[in-house]
């Protein structure tokens, strides 16, 4: 059990991230992460400046693509190693000797068999056995990936906690604006309420001139105490009321309303890539383990793991919820109709895209420049998206508390969009539930 999981992270730290299939001819970027040439080349493609990498989204100013030799030997080795039976005989001979080949030169940086060790060319050649140096490329390639993981975590923190700075100044002002709103009305109400009772002082004043000057300094002196003892009250009043004014009337309303406007959405089958299994009747999707023959037409998604619903809106408001369960890697959203399906761009409302995800364990709205990473209180289970396209709104809800997870506003929707559902996992799959979205 314990080779197996070995042997698979081999595979998955020989795989490219783009095309997720073994590397061929890897180049490494500036930030040091690495993919196949003719992948990042496609990224990059129609890119003057700021070429980003698309792993950790560091940019560099310039189109830098250096050799990765080393990573290529080892993507040659995880493959035999994966899957022996599959490779042809002559990769395991040399094409000199006839011979296994069971050394590697570190000189040339390529194996070779016992006869070409002893041979004139080797003799003063640095040469190990192969089982060695898969062994040290492995923990060498293990030893970067941490680094690089823990960057990119050190990165991410720093970024989230820039954010949530920013969004609790904006929580702030929208509570001091609310505040306000409810409180100077009470002052003004206040106000008037304490004019009328001086006036009602001044004529009890006209009508008991006989009354002593002590006796009417501790009616006002009462009158004042209460007065304060009154505005104190409202004052704990509206504080303890603004928890319950955010979460009750904007949240649980808001989703109440939003829900009224549920309608039919099901999966089209001929945008999913080639690697999605959707579910007959269109209620569901799922990633296989290996892509199906499948026609390669215009309308398919070939570089992006998505499928799009059959339904186009172009106008008025809309409602459905997606039951997204254990699943690691999911997005959920809508994009434009007109978005590439041939080619990687990076996924942004710039670039057609409005949806939130969950991607390396954390969640995200795929925001521009950089995505904006999420804090929900628990890992949602069922989400509801709600559409309205004159507003220029898609909110995304927790349909189990009807609790809001992120909003797209401010936006002016250039044409048809479509519903958008993307997983890059095996586990699990995406369901769009009866009810919500149609029965």
């Amino acid at each position: 059990m314990a080779a197996a999981a070995q042997l698979q992270g081999l595979k998955e730290e020989a795989t490219c991230s783009i095309c997720l299939e073994y590397f061929t001819d890897p180049v490494s970027v500036e930030c040091g992460h690495a993919f196949c040439r003719s992948c990042i080349t496609k990224c990059w493609e129609g890119l003057e400046t700021n070429f980003p990498c698309p792993q950790c989204r560091e940019t560099s100013q310039n189109k830098t693509l250096r050799p990765n030799r080393q990573l290529g030997n080892m993507v040659e080795i995880a493959k035999q190693l994966h899957n022996p039976s599959a490779a042809p005989q002559e990769e395991h001979l040399c094409r000199e000797h006839e011979e296994k080949l069971k050394l590697f030169c570190e000189d040339d940086q390529r194996p070779i068999c016992l006869v070409c060790g002893m041979s004139r060319d080797h003799k003063s050649h640095t040469v190990l056995p192969i089982r060695e140096v898969v062994q040290e490329y492995k923990e060498k390639f293990q030893s970067c990936l941490d680094t690089i993981k823990r960057t990119l975590e050190n990165i991410i923190g720093l970024q989230s906690k820039d954010k949530e700075n920013i969004a609790h100044l904006e929580d702030v002002k929208n509570v001091l604006h609310r505040y306000e709103n409810m409180v100077v009305p009470l002052l003004e109400s206040k106000a008037v309420e304490e004019e009328e009772e001086e006036e009602e002082e001044e004529e009890e004043e006209d009508d008991e001139e006989e009354a002593g000057e002590e006796e009417q300094e501790e009616v006002e002196e009462e009158e004042e105490e209460e007065a304060e003892e009154e505005e104190e009250a409202e004052d704990e009043e509206v504080e303890e009321g603004e928890e319950d004014l955010q979460m009750n009337i904007i949240h649980s309303l808001e989703w109440r309303w939003a829900s009224d406007f549920a309608g039919e959405v099901t999966l089209d089958p001929g945008t999913a890539h080639p690697r999605l299994i959707v579910s007959e009747g269109g209620r569901s999707v799922r990633r296989g383990a290996r892509a199906q023959d499948l026609p390669d037409t215009p309308q398919r998604f070939t570089y992006y793991s998505c499928v799009l619903g059959r339904e186009g809106l172009s106008s008025g408001r809309h409602y459905w919820e997606v039951e997204v369960g254990d699943s690691p890697g999911w997005a959920l959203g809508v994009c434009d109709e007109s978005v590439p399906r041939k080619e990687w761009i990076t996924a942004s409302p710039g670039r057609g895209f409005w949806a939130v995800g969950l991607l390396g364990g954390k969640y995200w709205a795929l925001t521009a420049p950089c995505w904006t990473p999420l804090t929900p209180r628990a890992p949602p289970r069922v989400l509801g998206l709600f559409l309205d396209y004159e507003a220029g709104r898609l909110s995304v809800y927790y349909a189990q508390d009807q609790a809001r997870l992120f909003t797209f506003s401010g936006t002016s929707f250039p044409r048809t969009l479509r519903p958008l559902f993307w997983t890059w996992s095996i586990e699990g799959e995406l369901r769009i539930l009866p009810g919500a979205g149609g029965d």
